[in-house]
């Protein structure tokens, strides 16, 4: 009954159009959820191609995507002149609701954008097309939708809000789909709609008048009213012209989305072309599922003839320029040398591969030279993060560097990855899973850890070159207790050297003694030993190995002096020098953190009593606040600091009351 239904509306081709449900809530140009995403190509070809990568694996078959950009006659977009009037009434009554006053720099470039493309004959549109299972008009409604995900647990969605992403991509805030599904009865079948986001705005109902939603829906027109009160039934059973061919084209059920009024994601002068920018963002997330053959992308823009594939023959080629980039271009993005290490993990002959089952492969790279051991974890093809808890690279720190890929199909450990993923689909948040998760979360990251260091060589084992003219000392080098004296000045002061500095109780603020800032403050050495693991200047930070050897019952200083070559013996002795330190952590747990982004040359915490009393060697990350080439120089300062002090504070009756004079990083950061 319901295929006979479908076929009986298909064949009526019902006329359809932008259709502005009445509504109760103002709403202006700013729209939240698109402001989430900035217009930048990784998050909406990223989202594009993970919806491609889920609808192909369920329809069991490697995924095939392919991206056009044309440009179109403006009377070919669907709904074009709806869309048109619905844009000048908005802005008419923004401008009343503003009563005189000027719009806001976010909603001015709005308005511009979209005016620009209402006075153009031709628009600019980004078509995506999958090879999928499509759509079915129930599930149309459900990508129309925020927060009313239907992928269930076998999709990376679950927020919902994922459709959003393809907004940022398009001055005209107008997206189209069309798909081709298979009815119950297996009958290939189409169905079609778009969303426009515009302002809320007042359209005269006969002697009333009434305001309309800033969201707009591409439906049939006698439905409209029963558009979320009949799942499916409003939307078109036909495609729109200009996305007929493209449809019918398909050798089976797949997906098409339209993005109108495509903006070539922001790009400057001379940023990479939208094709290129497309190819990146491709290789770079989804470098696993490429690889492994079961994504093949296409991209092609028809105004200029440029073309690309990405493949698993062209991997290397598109990733190769960005292979030396140490920072990501936007926080959770993946960075080009992470990309380009990961490819080479999946491709060099050296390679250890490692089935651990439960749907998890692992593949691992010794690499040379002083750098970091990394662990890539993908999911279903698709890149989530580069530093996961229990496969930092300090969990690593026993044995020599290497670069590994842990691929995720299903299972345990893909399942709460999934879970923990956020809406989108990067990282790992503990914080969205319950204790329960969070608990067998870390025992399988726990778990394939021990599986990566069972395939790695330890450091002990390598064989230490002992040139025949170099003495070898034989034992700990632990420093013994001395005290410490005041250095010279170095880093910081005012013209006279004098700082801010604090004042001492009972005097008045601005008449205690200061001391100048920039002179490291004397102190005791407890009795410890360090040495060096490793430098990072472009990621600023120092790993060392540290050892506490005594209980130091109060706090303890660390610092990064920079030798200077000479000493209180030269006739003139350079100033000792200190590196402006930003934050401490101890086996990636943060002990300290300044509040300043400037740093400070001392941070302070309380070391565990276990520290001195087990023996522990520790892993101490020590964040510079800045780059520095001397950090491959510096040396580990240690002393004893006391915890704060009380300080009286009067009060209003001439009372005094006692309060704590900053926490263990607090002391610390303002020092």
């Amino acid at each position: 009954m319901a295929a006979d239904r479908y076929r009986r509306i298909a064949g009526q081709r019902l006329s359809a159009d932008l259709y502005f449900a009445p509504t109760h809530s103002p709403h202006g140009f700013t729209h939240p959820a698109l402001s989430h995403f900035d217009g930048d190509a990784e998050p909406v070809v990223r989202e594009l191609l993970q919806n491609s990568v889920d609808a192909a694996d369920k329809a069991g078959r490697p995924c095939k995507v392919h991206f056009e950009i044309r440009d179109i006659d403006n009377h070919e977009l669907p709904g074009f002149e709806t869309y048109r009037r619905t844009f000048e009434l908005a802005v008419e009554q923004r401008e009343q609701e503003r009563r005189g006053a000027p719009p806001t720099h976010d909603e001015k470039i709005i308005v511009d954008r979209i005016g620009h493309h209402l006075t153009t004959p031709r628009i600019p549109v980004l078509i995506c097309v999958d090879n999928g299972t499509g759509i079915t008009p129930a599930r149309m409604q459900s990508l129309l939708t925020s927060g009313n995900s239907d992928k269930g647990d076998g999709g990376a969605g679950s927020f919902g809000l994922g459709h959003h992403a393809a907004f940022s991509a398009s001055d005209l805030r107008y997206v189209l789909y069309a798909s081709r599904f298979r009815s119950s009865d297996g009958e290939l079948q189409p169905v079609s709609s778009g969303h426009a986001v515009l302002a809320t705005h007042i359209r005269q109902h006969g002697n009333t008048k009434r305001i309309h939603a800033h969201d707009g829906f591409w439906v049939n027109d006698r439905d409209q009213g029963q558009l979320f009160v009949e799942p499916g039934e409003a939307y078109p059973r036909s495609v729109p012209p200009m996305l007929s061919p493209t449809i019918e084209a398909m050798p089976d059920t797949g997906m098409v989305v339209c993005i109108a009024g495509f903006n070539e994601f922001q790009r400057e002068e001379f940023d990479p072309t939208s094709v290129q920018a497309i190819a990146y963002v491709t290789a770079s997330n989804f470098c696993d599922a490429v690889h492994a053959g079961s994504l093949i992308v296409s991209v092609c823009d028809e105004r200029s003839g440029e073309e690309l594939t990405v493949d698993p023959s062209s991997l290397e080629r598109i990733l190769r320029h960005r292979r030396d980039e140490r920072r990501a271009p936007k926080q959770g993005q993946i960075q080009g040398s992470f990309a380009y290490s990961a490819h080479e993990t999946l491709t060099r002959d050296t390679v250890v591969a490692h089935e651990m089952g439960g749907g998890v492969a692992v593949a691992i790279r010794s690499v040379e030279g002083n750098l970091r051991s990394r662990v890539h974890l993908y999911r279903k093809g698709m890149w989530i993060t580069s530093n996961a808890e229990k496969l930092r690279h300090n969990d690593f720190s026993d044995y020599m560097p290497f670069d590994a890929v842990v691929s995720l199909r299903d299972g345990d450990l893909e399942r709460y990855v999934r879970s923990a993923e956020g809406p989108e689909h990067r990282g790992i948040d503990f914080k969205r899973l319950d204790p329960a998760e969070k608990r067998r979360l870390r025992e399988l990251l726990r778990e394939l850890g021990d599986v990566i260091r069972a395939n790695l060589e330890a450091k002990s084992e390598q064989e230490e070159f002992r040139p025949d003219d170099f003495a070898i000392v034989q034992g700990d080098a632990t420093q013994t207790l001395e005290s410490v004296g005041r250095t010279n000045p170095g880093l910081g002061g005012t013209r006279k050297g004098r700082g801010q500095g604090g004042t001492r109780p009972g005097k008045k603020k601005g008449t205690g003694v200061v001391r100048k800032s920039g002179r490291a403050r004397p102190g005791s050495v407890p009795k410890f030993a360090w040495a060096p693991l490793q430098t990072a200047p472009e990621a600023r930070v120092f790993t060392v190995l540290f050892s506490l050897r005594e209980e130091v019952p109060g706090l303890v200083g660390i610092r990064l002096s920079v030798p200077t070559g000479s000493d209180q013996t030269c006739d003139s002795p350079l100033p000792q020098r200190f590196l402006q330190l930003r934050a401490i952590r101890c086996d990636g747990e943060e002990l300290a953190r300044t509040r300043t982004p400037t740093g400070v040359q001392e941070l302070t915490f309380a070391p565990s009593p276990q520290w001195a009393s087990q023996g522990e060697r520790k892993t101490l990350e020590i964040e510079l606040a800045d780059e520095s080439e001397e950090l491959a120089i510096a040396q580990l300062e240690v002393v004893r600091r006391q915890p704060p002090k009380a300080i009286p504070k009067s009060t209003g009756d001439g009372e005094s009351t006692d309060e704590s004079a900053a926490t263990p990083q607090a002391a610390g950061a303002e020092r």
